[in-house]
């Protein structure tokens, strides 16, 4: 499922989340660190270094890079492939990953955690203040991924909520994302340094994002301005290169002539590519439909026609509507970069 929750590995204060899957939901006055957390959602998950053997013209060859494999678990009893690296990469376990996070956990509450991916990845979310834009509530989240796998970092980073309808947005990159990364082959001392930089760039980024959502909330937009934001979460596809071809490089009476010389598999290619196009228009077509009802809709009423309400309608499209995706994390994923691209596009409406 496209969640990819391993299992119902996915722990949760007070409430499921969107996919409705949980091994246990703790009580509100609870209190766990985010080490227990992880040991509870991932205390079993051990990663092993396993050499890689070729052949070649009938000669074995063992390659210089090590397979990191995810050992069987008992939901998951087949080993799973995670990715190639050296052999010196050294993997912390994600319990000890999380540990770095335990200081982080004295002032703000585990509020998720789980493990995605057939254990590749690990999320721990804890709760942050709650905070208001012009009278419209919000509640921060921070969220960081752990990762086993060679090649991806781990990352931490801070989102904002909106408690009224509880949507989830992303943020850019170079605006309030926070990423850290500690090394797979990093000692305590480190990942305990990285939980006092997480405490402290947030105390920093906090009010720089409370800045910028202030600016998007006392800004009206015109409908063009608008579509701008709706247009960049919902831009329609690129244009096949086949289909691309015929309208820039012949007329319609050259194409129609060329396509005649085609054999039917070919026509039935070009056809079934067109098909696609043109319903990916009207998909992407919808949704910013929907966005614009949204923003006209938009509670508190107030702050109706201007770049807050533009940027959360395209939230609440990404984070509510039906259909492929529907049940991923609003914190990952494509519809988590529609956010982003709708928060892109605000911001440089507010910096113009």
């Amino acid at each position: 499922m496209s969640h990819e929750i391993q299992g119902n590995r996915f722990i949760s204060r007070v409430q499921t989340a969107w996919h409705n899957i949980a091994s246990r939901i703790f009580k509100e006055n609870e209190v766990i660190t985010a080490e227990e957390a992880m040991r509870e959602v991932a205390g079993d998950i051990e990663v092993v270094q396993a050499p890689v053997h070729f052949e070649l013209d009938g000669v074995q060859y063992k390659a210089k890079e090590v397979a990191i494999v995810r050992k069987p678990l008992s939901d998951d009893n087949q080993p799973r492939l995670l990715g190639f690296t050296t052999d010196s990469w050294v993997a912390a376990s994600y319990a000890q990953l999380a540990a770095a996070l335990n200081k982080l956990g004295e002032s703000y509450k585990v509020e998720t955690a789980g493990v995605l991916k057939h254990g590749a990845l690990a999320f721990l979310c804890f709760r942050g203040e709650d905070w208001a834009v012009r009278g419209d509530e919000m509640r921060t989240y921070f969220a960081a991924n752990l990762s086993l796998q060679p090649g991806k970092g781990h990352k931490v980073f801070h989102s904002p909520v909106r408690v009224v309808c509880w949507n989830t947005n992303t943020m850019a990159q170079d605006q309030s994302t926070i990423n850290l990364s500690i090394p797979h082959s990093s000692d305590s001392l480190q990942r305990i340094e990285l939980a006092s930089k997480l405490v402290a760039q947030f105390h920093a980024m906090k009010g720089k994002t409370q800045e910028i959502f202030d600016a998007f909330a006392d800004m009206t937009i015109t409908a063009n301005e608008a579509e701008s934001i709706f247009n960049a979460a919902y831009p329609n596809p690129a244009v096949p290169a086949r289909i691309k071809l015929f309208k820039n490089s012949l007329n319609e009476i050259e194409a129609e002539v060329f396509k005649k010389s085609l054999d039917a598999r070919v026509l039935e290619s070009l056809s079934a590519a067109q098909e696609e196009y043109d319903r990916a228009c009207v998909s992407a077509d919808r949704l910013r439909k929907f966005a614009t009802e949204r923003m006209e809709a938009f509670d508190p009423a107030n702050l109706r026609g201007t770049v807050w309400a533009a940027y959360n309608a395209v939230t609440e499209v990404s984070d509510w509507r039906e259909g492929r995706n529907a049940d991923e994390s609003a914190l990952f994923g494509s519809r988590a970069q529609e956010k982003s691209r709708a928060f892109n596009a605000a911001y440089a409406l507010v910096k113009s």
